[in-house]
């Protein structure tokens, strides 16, 4: 074969990208290298294969032609490998997770490290909307995301469904299940502007047309559960994201309202699923959703 395979991936990166800087991060290489090897590419077979300076850039007919015959080569090689056994040697990549849900992150690995016992994995904690951003700039391989944005380019496995929940001192005497008359009347604490929790408490006062008499902001799980802790007020959070704590109680919400549940998803960028580390990540998310809906903890949750 006369060309140079780690050129045409590089060109194949950056035909999908669109992008030398984004498809530098995707190889995890600097954006002068990949340069050099794309009009290396170009120079030895004489060949223009991208037009433009600034993203998005555009593909040549020689350019849209290769790109597809490119990806003809990477998916038969993928299937080659996965035969000859490759998944097993793609478990000591480093797999790099992102997520806004701690506790779903923590079960996943633990059922993945059980099927790639020689995992190595990473895992950066962002909220819903940075830990989307970190995945589209490739800074990481696979995201746990609660309600993500679809995007055409990745594809998105349900993991888990959850429901919002009040949680209040554990000295407070207030009505189980709490309506949302009665919350409205304390003081709520909430997370951040793009927080998911958010989103989802603004939706279910929205449908009931409330709108609570004082909000206060605190950013992270962990200062909110320590200010309910203190009495300073109640909020709304996921259930799986309560930890046990003497010092305050987990009440359910009296509402029907759809609002009150969220869905999440294992995000990957579609064509990664060619990695046998992610195909066998993506299998191992849709068994825990299985699981789950069969132990009847999502009951009531939208699918």
């Amino acid at each position: 074969m006369n060309v140079n395979l780690l050129h045409l991936r590089s060109f194949y990166a950056v035909a999908n990208e669109r992008s030398v800087s984004k498809a530098a991060r995707r190889l995890n290489i600097s954006q002068p290298t990949l340069s050099k090897q794309i009009k290396a590419l170009e120079e030895r077979h004489k060949i223009k294969l991208l037009e433009g300076r600034r993203p998005p850039l555009s593909l040549t007919p020689a350019g849209h032609a290769l790109r597809d015959k490119a990806e003809l080569l990477f998916d038969t090689a993928n299937e080659i490998d996965a035969i000859l056994g490759a998944a097993a040697a793609d478990s000591d990549r480093l797999l790099r997770v992102g997520t806004d849900s701690p506790p779903y992150a923590a079960a996943f690995l633990a059922a993945l490290t059980a099927r790639v016992p020689q995992l190595h994995f990473r895992v950066t904690i962002a909220n819903a909307s940075q830990t989307t951003d970190l995945l589209t700039n490739a800074q990481i391989d696979l995201g746990i995301i609660c309600e993500p944005i679809i995007q055409s380019d990745y594809s998105y496995v349900p993991l888990y469904v959850d429901r919002l929940v009040a949680i209040v001192p554990a000295a407070w005497t207030v009505p189980e299940p709490a309506p949302l008359s009665y919350i409205v009347e304390q003081t709520l604490l909430v997370r951040e502007p793009t927080s998911r929790t958010l989103a989802a408490v603004k939706r279910l006062f929205a449908e009931a047309e409330l709108v609570p008499l004082r909000i206060v902001e605190l950013h992270t799980r962990e200062m909110i559960r320590e200010a309910v802790a203190q009495g300073l007020g109640i909020s709304l959070m996921f259930e799986k994201e309560c930890p046990p704590d003497s010092r305050i109680r987990v009440v359910p919400i009296e509402s029907t309202s759809l609002a009150l549940y969220a869905k999440g998803y294992l995000a990957v960028r579609t064509e990664h699923q060619r990695i046998p580390l992610i195909r066998t990540a993506l299998d191992v998310g849709r068994a825990m959703l299985d699981t789950n809906v069969t132990e009847g903890s999502v009951t009531g949750a939208r699918r």
